[in-house]
């Protein structure tokens, strides 16, 4: 164990619980998406959408609550983030339901599209 957690007291238990779900991102889609923030929302929407049900063609809920549980992202970077995607044609959002909730979907062939586009500017 590291000497420096090890003097400030901290637990075993502690550290685990912590650490226990990184956030990860692909660094490919900084470029694509914008910035650090909406690559971050992307490739968590992306994963989200590989855990959904195929028959939801790709459209997945998710709260502004789970957004930053999932992320980290205050509501005003998923705002941020959300309105960069939406521009860049890689995310689609509707609201349904009453109350109404919003429901998001990747735009895989615009994603493929902007990396193509990357690579081919050198950019990846």
């Amino acid at each position: 164990m590291n000497a420096r957690f090890e003097r400030n007291s901290i637990s075993d238990e502690l550290l685990l619980a912590v650490f226990d779900m990184p956030v990860t991102f692909h660094r490919c889609l900084v470029p694509v998406a914008g910035g650090v923030t909406a690559a971050l929302m992307l490739s968590q929407a992306i994963w989200l959408t590989e855990t959904v049900d195929p028959a939801s063609d790709g459209w997945f809920m998710c709260s502004q609550e789970q957004w930053t549980q999932e992320t980290g992202l205050t509501r005003w970077e998923q705002e941020t983030a959300r309105r960069a995607l939406r521009r860049a044609g890689l995310l689609v959002e509707r609201r349904l339901g009453m109350p109404a909730k919003l429901w998001f979907r990747v735009c895989p062939g615009a994603v493929m599209r902007a990396l193509q586009a990357s690579v081919d500017q050198g950019g990846l």
